[in-house]
């Protein structure tokens, strides 16, 4: 049985890699480092937006208990809300099980945060820990993240550009919590 799984992935890892285009969002590709790797051995490359049906909940001062809907897919949905462009934009991001409309979300939301960029800390939890560090490599001067239980399951031994890493900001420190892992062997 071994030697099947064994056969089976390394035939998955040499298959010739795929590209998909979305329109707003670019292209992606099931390539080295995001497929065919020995963590990743599966080559998926991801859903459309329509399928994914990502929504971002707005919460300002003008609504600070309840959310308005922003689809990506319809604008009208910005022009709509109570979304200024003059005012400071907050991302929070939640793990992969999460929703953003758990209470957490919702308090993290209420809470001002009066420092400038340089001295920002962002936190993320499981999934999200990842997408902190996504984001902190693209922003110059981060000071620092915290990864809350960083989802390892695709992650670990991965290459810097796919996983929170010690690059992504001028200090980068995790936590965790358990010490179990996602799937037991």
């Amino acid at each position: 049985m071994l030697i099947f799984w064994t056969i089976t992935l390394f035939l998955l890892g040499a298959a010739k890699g795929k590209e998909v285009c979305y329109e707003d969002l670019g292209c992606f590709s099931d390539t080295e480092p995001w497929g065919g790797t020995a963590i990743r051995p599966l080559k998926i490359l991801p859903w459309s937006p329509e399928k994914i049906g990502t929504r971002f909940l707005l919460y300002t001062n003008e609504n600070p208990n309840n959310f308005q809907i922003l689809l990506l897919s319809d604008p009208s949905t910005i022009e709509a809300s109570n979304f200024q462009m003059d005012r400071k934009t907050r991302f929070i991001i939640h793990g992969f099980i999460d929703k953003g409309d758990e209470s957490w979300v919702t308090d993290m939301c209420k809470t001002e945060y009066s420092y400038p960029p340089s001295k920002v800390h962002l936190i993320g939890h499981s999934l999200g820990a990842h997408v902190a560090g996504e984001a902190g490599s693209k922003t110059p001067g981060l000071s620092r993240i915290t990864g809350l239980d960083p989802v390892e399951a695709s992650f670990e031994s991965t290459p810097e550009e796919v996983r929170l890493d010690p690059s992504d900001a001028d200090f980068v420190d995790v936590i965790h919590t358990d010490a179990a892992p996602l799937i037991p062997f």
